[in-house]
C-alpha cells in the first residue's frame, strides 16, 4: 500500500518576515555609490568662483588707476578681506567633500561613519563662519551668527546617529544653511563691486580741476550741455511766441540763440562723446560683472542642492549626480571669458 504524505500549509506570515529581513541585510550590504564627482564638481566650483574675484579686484584696480576718490586702503582692505573669507569658504567645501568622499569608501561602519560625518559638518561651519574684524557687512556677519548657532544644536542632536545614512540626512538643513552662507559672502563681493563702478561713474561726471584731469573728469562738459540743454529749450519757446505773435525781433532773437546753442554742441561735441564712450565701456564691465557674480552665488547653491542629490544616492544605492553643479561651474567660466575680453 502506497503511504501518502501530506503537505503542511505554508506559514506565508513567516515566509515574508524572512523575505522582507533577507532585503534588509541584503539592502544594508548593496554597494555604497562613489562620490568622487561630487568631489571633482566641488574643486571646479572652487576654482571657478574663487576665479570671479579677479572681476571684483579688477574693478577696483580701475578705480584706483582712475583717481576714484572712494577707491582708497580702506576699500582695499575691506574687499582683500571679503574676499578672503569666500576662498576660506570654497576651501572648506573641498575638504568637505573630500571628507565624505573617504567616509563613504570605507563603507558603512554605522555610528562610525554618522560621527564622521557630524564632525565633518562641524569643521565646515567652522571654516566657513564669519569673523567680525573682517569688517562684512553687518547682514552676513548676522547670518553667520545664527548659522553657526544652528549647526552647533543640530551636531549636538545628531551627533550620536547610528547610521551613516541617518546623519546625512540629519544634517541636510545644516548644510543648506552653510551653502546660503557661502552664497550671502559672495553676496557681499557682489556689494563692493557694485561700489568700485559707481566711483568709477562719479569720477567721470566730477568737474576737472586740473588739465591732468582732461581725459578723467567730464563734469564740466555734462554741466555746459545741461546748459545748453535749457537754453535752446528757451529759445524754442521764444521762437515759437515770436511765430504765433507775429514778432520779427524775437523770431530773429530765438534765431540767433538757437545759432549759439548749435556751435556750443558742436564744441563740446567730441567731449560728451568720450564721456559716453568710458560710461559705455564700465557700465558694460559692470553688467559683465554682476552676472559673473550671481553665477557664482547660483554655483555655490547648486553645490548645495548637489550635497543633497549625494544622500539621496547614498540612501538609494545610486550614483551621484552633479550635472546641474557641471553646468553652473560652466556658466561661471564662459561669463568670465567674456569678461576678460571686455
Amino acid at each position: 500500500m502506497t503511504q501518502r504524505y501530506r503537505m503542511e500549509p505554508i506559514n506565508s506570515v513567516g515566509v515574508w518576515f524572512l523575505v522582507l529581513v533577507l532585503a534588509g541585510l541584503l539592502g544594508g550590504c548593496a554597494t555604497l555609490p562613489d562620490t568622487s564627482g561630487y568631489t571633482i564638481a566641488t574643486i571646479q566650483v572652487r576654482q571657478a568662483v574663487a576665479t570671479t574675484g579677479e572681476v571684483v579686484e579688477g574693478e577696483l584696480l580701475s578705480a584706483i588707476k582712475a583717481g576714484a576718490t572712494t577707491a582708497d586702503a580702506a576699500s582695499v582692505k575691506h574687499l582683500n578681506s571679503a574676499w578672503a573669507s569666500v576662498i576660506r569658504s570654497l576651501d572648506a567645501m573641498v575638504a568637505h567633500a573630500q571628507s565624505i568622499e573617504q567616509i563613504v569608501d570605507a563603507g558603512n561602519k554605522g555610528a562610525e561613519s554618522a560621527n564622521q560625518v557630524a564632525n565633518s559638518v562641524k569643521r565646515l561651519a567652522d571654516a566657513v563662519k564669519v569673523d567680525a574684524l573682517t569688517v562684512a557687512n553687518a547682514t552676513v556677519f548676522q547670518l553667520s551668527v545664527e548659522t553657526v548657532a544652528f549647526v552647533y544644536g543640530e551636531y549636538s542632536k545628531h551627533v550620536g546617529a547610528q547610521f551613516l545614512e541617518e546623519a546625512l540626512e540629519k544634517f541636510g538643513p545644516s548644510m543648506a544653511g552653510i551653502s546660503a552662507l557661502v552664497q550671502a559672502q559672495i553676496a557681499d563681493a557682489r556689494r563692493l563691486f557694485g561700489e568700485q563702478i559707481e566711483a568709477q561713474v562719479q569720477l567721470l561726471q566730477t568737474p576737472a580741476q586740473a588739465a591732468d584731469d582732461a581725459g578723467k573728469r567730464y563734469g564740466n562738459w555734462l554741466k555746459r550741455h545741461g546748459e545748453l540743454d535749457e537754453a535752446a529749450a528757451q529759445a524754442t519757446q521764444l521762437l515759437v511766441r515770436g511765430i504765433r505773435n507775429n514778432k520779427a525781433d524775437e523770431i530773429v532773437k530765438a534765431k540767433a540763440l538757437i545759432a549759439d546753442v548749435e556751435a556750443g554742441q558742436k564744441i563740446i561735441a567730441p567731449r560728451l562723446a568720450e564721456y559716453e564712450t568710458k560710461l559705455q565701456h564700465i557700465r558694460q564691465r559692470e553688467k559683465v560683472g554682476r552676472s559673473i557674480l550671481w553665477t557664482a552665488e547660483n554655483a555655490v547653491a547648486a553645490w548645495g542642492n548637489a550635497h543633497q542629490q549625494l544622500v539621496k544616492a547614498v540612501r538609494e544605492r545610486k550614483p551621484v549626480s552633479v550635472e546641474l553643479l557641471t553646468a553652473a561651474v560652466f556658466e561661471v567660466r564662459t561669463l568670465i571669458q567674456r569678461w576678460r575680453e571686455l
